[in-house]
Parts: structure tokens; C-alpha cells; sequence
């Protein structure tokens, strides 16, 4: 019998997560088999079982989003039912984490969870798994995670944030491959996101591991690059707000050279990244003509009203939406605007507001994206109801989805 397999379990709607755990695990070298399970594409507990029957110990890695919830909760009811069955159930250590673990680990622990991965993962479940090899009978409790104790919860948190360059985006010696993330954290910490209260400050990839990274997956005949950054244009800069031209020249310009050896390209600012409207300036739209292939840039935008975008503490104005649509469409793009409804504090004045500026933005070349507010746990608005929008909004929406100018 084997000692150790990380079975990491993933809904294909959100599966990048399980190439930054992969890559972490065994470019550390820690002695485990790590096991890929893409729930409802396999026998999940058949599969379970015959990893039981091979393995000593099987941790059971789970990450999702507050949208994933209802699926996590049917997915738990039968993961009791089943440890029930085992002659052991120490043998199976289920492991939670993301953005919705992360923000409410108590409730993440209630439904079945052994220990809850608090914030970044990738040190984390190295120095965890080390601690299930070497303490096989305990429950392993590092720093990092959280876990129920006497009906109360302990969290011991993990002080040092992740060098990103410490480890590769994805396990590219398996083959595995996904957007390349270059910027984690964010300063602007909106009410709304949980960005900023998973991972404080941003850090970045530096230029040469990003590029490296993206040899790897040219190399393997991927040729569309893509990237994952809260804020595109703040590549490199010291808030994540304010852009550092330079650095980002320096970036797409070698990226560039080395994608057009191999006939590929480059998707920056788009899916599933995205800009903030004040780092949009006309030097960084000239550095994106230069460089990237995407004529589509998605601007978080989030409210017309002045009023709410202070509430959410969104930093920015909407003079600085109007800005960056204008520049953007004047250097060849189509921007795609996030707004979001039912935000905490919105009125109907708020609301015709909104409408009125995506109206306008529409006129301007611009395609709409309308969101409805959800709250989102460890956020300041975790405690509000889900915003709501009412008939004739929706069909204003609808009348623009009609024409091509939102989705």
C-alpha cells in the first residue's frame, strides 16, 4: 500500500485552481501521488474507494465558490455517507478551501469539512501534506488552515504571503496548462470583492517566470496566451492601481517576441482578467495596440451613481469609466463594461443613473455586462440580501442585449 494521494476534486467551471495546487505539491517534491477527480465526469466514489484500497491515507482537496455552494452541500452529504462505511475514517482527511472556505470557515467545517485551507493554498497544503506523512494518526493542523475544536473554530493563520515565483502556474510536466496568473491581491479592498480580504497587497510574476511559463505552453502547441490579474494594466506597480508603463512594455513586448516565434497570441485585459477604469490612460492603450492580439477590454465599472461607487469603495469615478471607454475605442477596442445591480445602499435614482451611463456607453462603441449583486462571505457586504432588479430594468437590459450592445 501507498502512503499518501492528494485526490483533488473540481467541477470544470473552476478547475484552474487545481493546476496551481498540482504545480506546488510536486515541484516541492513532496512525496505524494496527486490524483486530478473532475466531479460528474467519473464514478466519484468508486474511484474514492479503489484510491482507499491503494493508498494508506487519501486527502480529499475541495475548492469552490460561493456559487458552488448547493453542489458542495449535495457533494457532502454523500461524502458522510460514505466515511460512515469506513472501518477508518481517519484514512480520509477532507480538505476545503477557496474564496467561499475562505470566507466563512465555520460554515465551510459544518457541512463536513476536516480542515479548511485559509486564503492562498499552495504553501499551505506542501506543509500539510509533509505533516500527514509524517503524523499519519493525527489530524494535521498547520499554519494556514482552521479546523473545529470543541464546537469552536481555530484558525492559525500563515503571516508570509506566497512569492508567486516560487512556484510555476501549472504542472506544464503533466501536461496541464490555464491562464497564467501574474497578479494576486489587490489594494482597492471594494466592499463587494473578495480579492482584497483573501490576499491583502498585490504581488506579481515576475517578467521572466511569466515568460517562461508561456514557452511551456507554446512549446506544447497551446498558442493563445491568457492572463489572471485583478487588474491588468497595474502589472508591476506598487498599489495595483496606477499603471507602471515600463514594466508592462517590458512584458508584453518579450511576450510578444516569443509568441510570434511560434505563431500565437496574446490575450491581455480580457477574459478572465480584467482593467480598472482609472488605470486606463492613453500610453497603456498604445502598449496594448503594440502588443496583444484581443480587440475585446473588460472594465469594471460596477455603478453609474457617484454615491454607491463611494459606498462600495470602489475608487475610482465615473468620469474615470467615460475616460477609458473613450481612450480604449480610440485606440482600435471594444470595451465590455461590468455593472452590478442591487448593490447595498442603491436606490431607484442610483439605478436610472446606471442606466443612463451604460446608455451612453453603448452609444460610445462600448457592450454592456450586467451582473446582479451576490453576497459574498468575508467581505464587508457578506451580511446583505442579493440584489434584486425590477421588470423595467430588465428590460432595458434586455432591449440592449437585443441590439448587440450588452450581455
Amino acid at each position: 500500500m501507498k502512503e499518501v494521494a492528494l485526490a483533488l476534486c473540481y467541477y470544470r467551471s473552476w478547475r484552474y485552481w487545481v493546476n496551481a495546487i498540482w504545480a506546488a505539491v510536486e515541484w516541492s517534491r513532496v512525496p505524494v501521488d496527486v490524483v486530478p477527480m473532475e466531479i460528474n465526469r467519473i464514478p466519484f466514489f468508486d474511484y474514492l474507494s479503489r484510491l482507499l484500497r491503494k493508498y494508506r491515507t487519501v486527502v480529499l482537496g475541495i475548492s469552490f465558490l460561493t456559487t458552488q455552494l448547493p453542489q458542495i452541500l449535495d457533494l457532502m452529504r454523500l461524502v458522510k455517507e460514505f466515511r460512515a462505511q469506513l472501518p477508518n475514517d481517519r484514512r480520509l482527511i477532507v480538505v476545503a478551501g477557496g474564496p467561499h472556505a475562505t470566507g466563512d470557515p465555520l460554515g465551510t467545517l459544518k457541512i463536513g469539512f476536516d480542515i479548511v485551507v485559509y486564503g492562498e493554498g499552495e504553501a499551505t497544503i506542501v506543509e500539510l501534506l509533509e505533516r500527514v506523512l509524517d503524523e499519519p494518526h493525527e489530524l494535521p493542523r498547520v499554519c494556514g488552515t482552521a479546523w473545529m475544536e470543541d464546537s469552536y473554530v481555530v484558525l492559525k493563520r500563515r503571516l508570509k504571503p506566497v512569492d508567486l515565483d516560487k512556484y510555476p502556474p501549472f504542472p506544464y510536466w503533466r501536461k496541464r496548462f490555464g491562464p497564467i496568473e501574474i497578479m494576486r491581491g489587490c489594494t482597492s479592498a471594494c466592499y463587494f470583492c473578495q480579492v482584497s480580504f483573501m490576499f491583502g497587497r498585490p504581488r506579481y510574476r515576475s517578467v521572466y517566470s511569466v515568460v517562461e511559463a508561456s514557452q511551456h505552453m507554446l512549446k506544447a502547441g497551446l498558442l493563445d496566451l491568457r492572463f489572471v490579474a485583478p487588474n491588468s494594466l497595474g502589472y508591476q506597480s506598487p498599489d495595483g492601481i496606477k499603471p507602471n508603463h515600463s514594466a508592462l512594455e517590458e512584458l508584453l513586448f518579450k511576450l510578444k517576441k516569443l509568441a510570434s516565434s511560434y505563431g500565437g497570441r496574446i490575450f491581455f485585459g480580457s477574459f478572465p482578467s480584467e482593467v480598472r477604469p482609472d488605470s486606463v490612460d492613453r500610453e497603456c492603450a498604445a502598449i496594448l495596440k503594440r502588443y496583444v492580439d484581443n480587440k475585446r477590454i473588460i472594465v469594471g465599472a460596477q455603478s453609474g451613481s457617484e454615491k454607491i461607487l463611494r459606498y462600495i469603495h470602489r475608487g475610482h469615478t465615473v468620469e474615470h469609466v467615460l475616460n477609458a471607454v473613450e481612450i480604449l475605442r480610440d485606440y482600435g477596442f471594444v470595451p465590455e463594461v461590468d455593472f452590478i445591480f442591487g448593490l447595498p445602499g442603491e436606490d431607484e435614482e442610483d439605478v436610472n443613473k446606471t442606466v443612463s451611463v451604460m446608455q451612453k456607453l453603448a452609444s460610445m462603441g462600448a457592450r454592456i455586462h450586467a451582473h446582479t449583486f451576490m453576497p459574498l462571505p468575508g467581505t464587508p457586504f457578506h451580511d446583505y440580501p442579493p440584489g434584486k432588479v425590477d421588470r423595467r430594468i430588465k428590460k432595458v437590459i434586455a432591449k440592449l442585449i437585443g441590439a448587440g450592445k450588452a450581455y
